[in-house]
């Protein structure tokens, strides 16, 4: 069971003396919760850029490579037509399912990545427990 301590803050200035206070101490593993994003709140707690764009990459590469070789497969190689002296693999006929298809797994890899990035598969989590916590929506700062 994970144990930890939650407190709140009623502005961003005291949230991020809070942070720097509780790093220096040598403390790891801290997550912030405030009603709109903040860059300066990243930046205390070291987080890193995003990999997303390293998931669509990936996804769309993946995508486009195996619509490339599922076309070419069943074209050109098991069912091969000799129509008019024509190759039976010409890669331009291939090009627009194969963009298509890049574009849709990278997004869906994007979709997967960020639920997981997120944490939003999970059902539960324990600092929802945590009384008053429900104004990180509205107006205070929790750490």
């Amino acid at each position: 069971m994970r144990r930890g301590v939650a407190a709140e803050f009623s502005d961003e200035h005291t949230l991020l003396e809070a942070i720097q206070r509780v790093r220096e101490r040598g403390l790891s593993g801290l997550e912030a919760y405030g009603p709109v994003p903040s860059e300066a709140i990243d930046a205390a707690l070291g987080k890193q850029r995003s990999r997303l764009s390293i998931a669509a990459g990936l996804g769309g590469l993946f995508g486009a490579a195996g619509a490339y070789a599922l076309q070419w497969y069943l074209v050109a190689y098991l069912y091969p037509i000799d129509l008019g002296g024509r190759p039976p693999h010409m890669p331009l006929a291939y090009l627009i399912i194969t963009i298509e298809m890049g574009f849709l797994f990278g997004a869906l890899a994007v979709f997967v990545a960020f639920l997981v990035a997120a944490r939003l598969v999970k059902l539960w989590d324990p600092i929802n427990e945590v009384p008053g916590f429900e104004s990180a929506t509205r107006d205070r700062f929790w750490l």
